[in-house]
């Protein structure tokens, strides 16, 4: 959430920190409308690069393996589905959609409307920050902005998409047309 940190692109919140390091300017909304596009202009092909649907992984990793590493594939291990792997790539590849997904819709129904407010603020603190790792995340989200945000699929959680799409201008979109 904190990454894509929305506040900063919106200017009511944005004027209170960006100012010309000499003159005290403050930063021209034009400005940020011009860094907004650019932004925008390409939103999509992040989303693009994902794989398409599922492909034999053991043959795809015994390819790899034969053609690119000195090391032989070894049929029946299935390196590649490891713990360690998912966890120092695989987890954090595709957690960073997921909280992206997650931080569009804290943002959209909690914050947009005014990022500023001390009701806004004091939802962050008391319904999601002030419990550290003590609590489920899940339960924590849906306190924080209603139940929808995360759904069960394919016997686990996976986050609504709907206000990611909606942030990046791609229309309707449908979950079942993401595999995240």
């Amino acid at each position: 959430m904190w990454e894509s940190w929305y506040d900063a692109w919106d200017y009511r919140v944005l004027r209170t920190l960006a100012k010309h390091y000499s003159t005290g300017e403050i930063i021209p909304e034009k400005l940020l409308q011009s860094m907004l596009g650019a932004k925008k202009m390409f939103a999509a092909t992040e989303l693009q690069r994902q794989p398409s649907p599922p492909r034999d992984t053991i043959s795809v990793v015994a390819d790899l393996k034969r053609n690119y590493t000195s090391w032989k594939h070894v049929e029946g291990t299935h390196w590649h589905t490891r713990f360690s792997h998912l966890l120092n790539y695989g987890a954090g590849y595709y957690s960073y959609l997921y909280a992206k997904c997650i931080a569009a819709t804290i943002w959209q129904k909690l914050c947009q409307e005014d990022p500023l407010s001390l009701a806004t603020g004091s939802a962050l603190r008391t319904k999601f920050l002030q419990h550290g790792g003590t609590e489920d995340p899940a339960g924590l989200l849906n306190d924080l902005v209603g139940d929808g945000i995360l759904r069960y699929h394919d016997g686990g959680l996976v986050p609504d998409i709907t206000s990611l799409c909606d942030e990046m201008k791609l229309g309707e979109c449908k979950q079942e047309q993401f595999l995240l």
